[in-house]
């Protein structure tokens, strides 16, 4: 089990690595205020596949590893993300 640290954003925790990378699907959880991140994340990768070289995967206590990135990467992400995340109705 990896240590981590989380914040609640509104209703929903976003988890941090103690190195300051971020939960990904977290994020989109938060960011769309959707329980169901996973196919905005999944489409958002699907188009555009460059941002997988920020990517790690992480271990939140039992859970399957889920993608982390810093700073830079979220750069990236964040270009594309608003646009997915006003798709997920559609999606």
């Amino acid at each position: 089990m990896d240590e981590y640290l989380t914040i609640n954003f509104d209703n929903y925790p976003v988890r941090f690595t103690f190195d300051g990378k971020v939960s990904v699907i977290d994020v989109i959880k938060a960011v769309s205020d959707s329980n169901h991140p996973f196919p905005i994340w999944e489409k958002l990768i699907t188009e555009h596949p460059e941002v997988l070289m920020y990517c790690e995967n992480y271990s939140f206590q039992k859970e399957e590893s889920l993608p982390v990135v810093g700073g830079k990467g979220w750069e990236k992400i964040l270009k594309f993300l608003p646009y997915y995340v006003l798709r997920q109705g559609l999606i």
